[in-house]
């Protein structure tokens, strides 16, 4: 039996690979005793008169426990995977995700920041059309207003002029009839040539004056151009009239010209106003935009960084898991073998 025991011995000490079987390898959490320790275990088993069956009966419990340990390494390693290509496959799943609500926010907010750019331009403009549009408006107000002003004037010339003409022509019927003075001739007269003044008719207006004032310096010789210029002043007042009445529909012409452009130009000018409240709350809605997806790329971007590095951690978790478990199993069927020579040789030497 002592040859047997040193044998045993010599065999593993000359083993490629009793440096790896003297280690301990752990296995779901539970330590097992190195090879050595078992042989040695053996080799004092035979030493105390152990019988052959009793040292074959050891191996084939160590070889049972052995490959007892390989399943419940197998099966660990098969949850392992499986909980490995769930996470991976999660993590995957959760980037790519990620990736996407990124690429869309981003997107999103190119378009909101483009959209906002353009408004921020209309909006320019529309602020340098309604400052123009009022500038419009308030020149269009002061030409009517300058309008008005130079029609009231004529008007006012014209009914001042006709008022002298009919005095004049009352006048002249009382000079007639005795009933009038000179001097009230040459007060009418002298009104008559400031109107002409006025009016810039000095022409027929001095025509007047001049029979006015032939009248004046004849003594009774006045009659023959009585009618002729009582004549004159019927064909200037009716001229006056027609002429007032000119000037009239000319100004209504020109207010009816000025409230069309006016209304035009203030609808126009509130379309603008409409439009700058439309745009002020399409650039206050971008701003808003921006904020959101700003928020969301950066959540975004947080949640694709987090996930790949859960990836790239669990990839390593699973690459050890792997590795301990080639390892294990290798050195298992190392262990396997190596029980199997031992007990061969058992047999061999006990025959």
């Amino acid at each position: 039996m002592k040859v047997i025991a040193v044998t045993l011995v010599l065999l593993l000490a000359g083993n490629a690979f009793a440096g790896d079987l003297i280690h301990k390898y752990p296995i779901i959490g539970k330590s097992k005793p190195s090879l050595v320790s078992i042989l040695t275990e053996l080799e004092n088993k035979l030493t105390s008169g152990g019988s052959v069956d009793t040292a074959v009966n050891f191996l084939d419990s160590l070889r049972a426990s052995i490959d007892s340990e390989q399943i419940r390494h197998d099966q660990l390693y098969t949850d392992q995977r499986n909980q490995c290509g769930a996470e991976l496959e999660l993590r995957t799943k959760d980037v790519k995700d990620a990736e996407q609500v990124l690429n869309r926010a981003t997107e999103q907010y190119e378009n909101c920041s483009t959209s906002k750019k353009k408004a921020d331009a209309e909006l320019d403009n529309n602020l340098d059309s309604q400052k123009a549009t009022d500038t419009d408006i308030k020149i269009l107000d002061s030409i009517r207003q300058a309008g008005t002003q130079n029609y009231n004037a004529k008007k006012q010339d014209h009914i001042d002029a006709l008022r002298s003409i009919q005095e004049s022509l009352k006048i002249l019927d009382s000079f007639q009839s005795g009933g009038a003075s000179l001097a009230q001739m040459s007060e009418i007269s002298l009104r008559m040539i400031q109107d002409a003044v006025k009016l810039k008719t000095t022409n027929i207006m001095s025509q007047i004056s001049s029979i006015f004032a032939q009248m004046l310096t004849q003594n009774g010789g006045y009659i023959e151009v009585f009618e002729r210029l009582k004549q004159l002043l019927q064909n200037l007042e009716q001229n006056l009239y027609t002429n007032l009445q000119k000037i009239s529909e000319e100004e209504d012409q020109s207010i009816q010209e000025y409230d069309d452009r006016r209304v035009h130009l203030v609808e126009y000018y509130n379309n603008l106003k409409r439009t700058e409240n439309k745009l002020r709350d399409h650039i206050t809605t971008m701003d808003i935009c921006q904020d959101q997806q700003s928020a969301i790329i950066d959540s975004a971007r947080g949640k694709k960084v987090r996930n790949g590095e859960i990836f790239d951690s669990a990839t390593r978790m699973c690459n050890d898991f792997a590795s301990e478990y080639e390892k294990a199993t290798s050195v298992r069927k190392q262990e396997l073998d190596l029980v199997d020579r031992v007990r061969s040789k058992i047999i061999e030497r006990g025959s």
